[in-house]
């Protein structure tokens, strides 16, 4: 069955950021919030309020981009555009709020609670926050705080947000193969390839998630990469490196290569990478697949 990146989602936004900041480090308490203070309330000030008594702070951001971008200590993670969009709102005007926009009042209000209870909110450039207040505000809601994005905190709260995070798991140093490609298939942006002959594909089965670009068939008969020497790659097998990259993409993106036996598939990992491709994986061959993502042949199939 194919896995979905939304049951990661739902885990990592249960995972509250608060557990980063167990105190606000000034050795004096928070100053106390209304939704009047919205005006005092911005990157620049938030420092001086985090962790107050009986306030939350929400940020509406997707989980890519708080392991991305970073967040700040105090703020607990609620996707707008990852969860709430298209569930509890759904966008007619852009980002003007209209009642037709609401379509679930109970789950919105299921995560935002009492309605007199303070939320100061931030997202990237304060966008969505001003669009879930306008929301929240038409249920009544009435003690609120738009306090920017992050792209405008210089604070001292900052957590992660050194490297790009694509939303995907991260891939095992040893390597990803055939006993544990099922873990690693539907990664965002990631191209998975079959070499296989085309019959083979449909009469033979194949993985979810691949798709084929015959060796014999396209990539050699095509005289894009030609063999010299057996399977023993050399740089002047490569005929076409311009017909490779528009067959591949981008240099830097993910690729999961496969074949029967994986003979063909580490063939042409090095020639993507003799052109400059540093993201390439050899799985390996499906003879040698067991996994619960295999679609079946049909051995009376031809063209």
């Amino acid at each position: 069955m194919r896995k979905i990146l939304s049951l990661f989602v739902v885990a990592l936004v249960a995972i509250t950021l608060l557990g980063c900041a167990t105190a606000n480090g000034a050795g004096a308490p928070a100053l106390q919030l209304t939704g009047a203070d919205d005006a005092l309330v911005t990157m620049d000030t938030i420092d001086n309020y985090l962790f107050a008594d009986n306030v939350r702070f929400i940020d509406m951001r997707d989980p890519v981009d708080a392991m991305s971008d970073g967040y700040i200590a105090g703020f607990e993670l609620l996707p707008f555009k990852a969860y709430l969009e298209n569930r509890a709102l759904v966008r007619n005007t852009g980002w003007n709020f209209t009642p037709a926009d609401l379509v679930d009042a109970e789950l919105l209000e299921s995560f935002f609670g009492d309605k007199d209870a303070t939320l100061v909110f931030m997202c990237l450039s304060g966008t969505r926050c001003g669009y879930v207040m306008q929301a929240l505000e038409y249920l009544g809601y009435t003690n609120m705080i738009n306090a920017g994005g992050i792209r405008d905190y210089n604070g001292r709260f900052l957590v992660g947000g050194t490297q790009p995070w694509n939303g995907a798991m991260g891939l095992p140093p040893a390597g990803v193969t055939m006993d544990n490609i099922d873990e690693h298939l539907n990664r965002p942006g990631a191209k998975y390839v079959d070499f296989r002959n085309a019959i083979q594909y449909y009469t033979d089965g194949y993985i979810d998630g691949f798709m084929t670009k015959s060796f014999f068939e396209f990539i050699e008969g095509q005289e894009i990469v030609v063999r010299s020497n057996g399977w023993n790659f050399s740089a002047s097998d490569v005929k076409d490196d311009f017909m490779l990259e528009e067959l591949f993409g981008d240099q830097d993106r993910e690729i999961f290569l496969m074949c029967l036996s994986g003979a063909r598939s580490g063939y042409m990992k090095q020639a993507l990478e003799s052109i400059g491709y540093t993201n390439v994986h050899n799985v390996g061959g499906i003879q040698d697949y067991t996994g619960v993502n295999r679609v079946a042949g049909d051995p009376s199939f031809s063209f």
